[in-house]
This record gives C-alpha cells, structure tokens and sequence, in this order.
C-alpha cells in the first residue's frame, strides 16, 4: 500500500516537471530556467524514493522487533526451565559423589579386612595343612612297615 503511494507520488513528480518545462518553453524560459527546474524535479523525485525507502526499512524493522519480543517470550521460561534441570542435576550430582565415596570407603575397609584375614588364616592354615600332609605320610609309612 505504501508503495503504491510512492509510485503515484513520483508520477505526479514527473507530470509537473514535464506541465513546468511545457511550461517554461511557452513562456519563454531560459534554458538555465529550465534545467533548474529539471533538477528541482529531480530531487523531488530522488526525495520521494529515499522516502519510501525509508517507509519500508520502517515496516522491515517493526516486523524484527515482534519477532524478537516473541522469540524473548518464549525463550525466557525455557531458560528458565533449563536453569531448574541444571540445579537438579547437580543435585543428583553431589549425591551420585557422595555415593561413589561411600563406595570407595567400603572397598578400602573390605580390602583391610581380606588382608587381616589373610595374615591371621593363612599361616595357621599352611602349617595346619602341612602336619596333616606329614601326619598322613607317616601314617602311610608305618603302615607299609607293619605289614
């Protein structure tokens, strides 16, 4: 619609430039007359474009600044969202650490209590298994020397 405004103005520009050197040559204008009112014309009609450019940069930067408040609405709370989902995965986080160093501390323990049963089973089971091997390999021989 603008533009179509724009269009009939610089028409109306030019048919008064071409009545004004109609004009001007009926009435005996010089022709430094007449070339200062092609050139009045003319930037009229360069003032004219310049506007509806203008016009148009105008509706081109309302259209940008809805799209931004409605892109800012509807990002705002998924930020907002996104910022809770942070906070509780660095709760389950801090919980998932404490867990991992319960963990560790149970391993640690566990790995005490296999060694002191090692240290406090295995020689009395090596010498225990030992009298039983020699217990029964004595008992083997005065068998053989009974018989």
């Amino acid at each position: 619609m603008q533009s179509r405004a724009v269009v009939v103005a610089t028409v109306l520009v030019l048919a008064v430039a071409v009545g004004m050197v109609l004009a001007g040559s009926q009435l005996d204008v010089s022709p430094f007359g007449v070339a200062a009112i092609i050139a009045a014309v003319a930037l009229a009609a360069a003032l004219i474009a310049v506007m509806a450019v203008l016009l148009t940069l105008m509706g081109t930067v309302r259209e940008l600044t809805s799209a931004v408040e409605q892109i800012t609405d509807h990002t705002v709370p998924l930020l907002s969202s996104v910022n809770e989902t942070v906070a509780g995965v660095n709760t389950e986080l801090a919980r998932v650490d404490a867990i991992v160093g319960s963990v560790q501390h149970i391993s640690s323990t566990a790995e005490n209590i296999a060694e002191v049963v090692h240290a406090a089973v295995a020689n009395p089971l090596i010498k225990a298994l030992a009298f039983v091997s020699g217990t029964s390999v004595a008992l083997r021989a005065a068998r053989k020397v009974t018989k």
